[in-house]
């Protein structure tokens, strides 16, 4: 046995030596972990600031005037003043997200009790600033038609309905596309890496010169998942903490650090023995690549950290818990550090991707051998 834990750890220095030697890979590890992540989250935001609004105010009324000086920055920008005519054409050439309409008589209707329509044109192709300043829109149209018709407040006034937002106050969406691009570059490079270490091995010919070693298949996959996994954990570590925490401003929970390596590991084993099974069905770096695209796109865009699990259909939720480790480390990551979860709450999450990097890492391993057995 310690033998065997000897000849990992020397086949695990072999494996980092090569790591350490391949400049592009270390150039595209450290961009992935820190530029990439930093970059992605600064740049895809679904908060609403600054959104373009037009108003088309055929009423000229003191209630329109009112409406129209509520929509102020930083929602939205200063609306500008149009004709039913150029608000149809800026429309359709995309200048205003929003376009608000008062129709003639629009405030004498409604002093008399008869019903009044206000109209919210909205350019649905830009969907997530569409769908979230249209609610904005509509709350703050309602607050201010509700202040002039009942300036002393009324009875519906006594409920104050009042919305805390759990662990993202503010709604910041950086604080969650940080967090996920960070997931997700820790599964695309895992896969990579573990599955590139054989492939290059196999076409350098160096494989055939560890097999006449006095060492066991076992050991040969151990060391490329406990070398490149190594590498992606202190990666994502570093990531986390530095890139993330600091250079973002992300406030993670305290005292979870520990916990999230430890399960951080567990996935990284898992990955990388997937990406070892995949590499043992192909003899080149184009067709390792061709086929572990697909792979990665099921992995991220069904893991939940798109999109929430809840959303799938039901038979395509359950075969992902099933077969890929990414739906329970979104969930794990998630809880530990948004919420501050500890192992209790996320002992589920741990338990199943142990035993998926188990079954992944058994298959692995019993492929690796018949292909070195052929």
């Amino acid at each position: 046995m310690w033998r065997s834990l000897l000849n990992t750890l020397r086949l695990t220095g072999k494996e980092l030596r090569a790591i350490r030697r391949d400049t592009v890979m270390l150039v595209l590890i450290f961009y992935v972990f820190t530029v990439a992540t930093y970059m992605v989250a600064d740049a895809i935001s679904t908060e609403i600031n600054d959104l373009a609004v037009a108003v088309v105010d055929e009423d000229q009324s003191t209630l329109s005037h009112r409406l129209t000086d509520a929509i102020q920055p930083p929602l939205f920008k200063h609306p500008v003043s149009l004709t039913p005519a150029q608000a149809e054409q800026a429309l359709k050439y995309g200048d205003y997200i929003l376009v608000v309409s008062f129709p003639p008589k629009f405030e004498s209707d409604l002093l008399s009790g008869h019903a009044a329509t206000l109209s919210i044109d909205v350019d649905a192709t830009a969907v997530a600033h569409a769908g979230n300043g249209a609610a904005f829109m509509q709350e703050l149209l309602a607050g201010e038609l509700s202040t002039f018709f009942t300036p002393n407040g009324s009875a519906a006034s006594l409920v104050d309905v009042v919305f805390r937002n759990r662990f993202n106050p503010n709604l910041t969406s950086k604080w969650f596309t940080s967090v996920m691009q960070l997931m997700n570059s820790v599964t695309i490079l895992t896969l990579i890496l573990a599955g590139a270490s054989l492939i290059r091995e196999r076409e350098h010919g160096t494989i055939e010169h560890v097999l006449v070693m006095p060492v066991r298949p076992h050991e040969i996959v151990f060391s490329k998942i406990l070398a490149n996994g190594a590498v992606i954990l202190g990666a994502s570590v570093f990531s986390l903490l530095v890139v993330i925490q600091w250079l973002i401003g992300v406030p993670l929970a305290q005292g979870v650090l520990p916990l999230f390596i430890a399960g951080t590991a567990i996935y990284v084993i898992a990955v990388a023995s997937i990406g070892l099974l995949l590499s043992t069905f192909t003899h080149t770096m184009g067709q390792f690549g061709l086929l572990i695209i697909p792979v990665i796109i099921v992995m991220i865009l069904l893991s939940g950290g798109m999109t929430p699990m809840e959303s799938m259909p039901g038979w395509l939720r359950v075969l992902m818990q099933l077969i890929s480790p990414a739906p329970h480390f979104v969930a794990f990551t998630q809880s530990v550090l948004y919420r501050g979860a500890g192992l209790a709450l996320v002992a589920w999450e741990i338990a199943a991707m142990a035993a998926m990097a188990a079954m992944a890492l058994a298959v692995a391993l019993a492929r690796f051998r018949r292909v070195l057995a052929n």
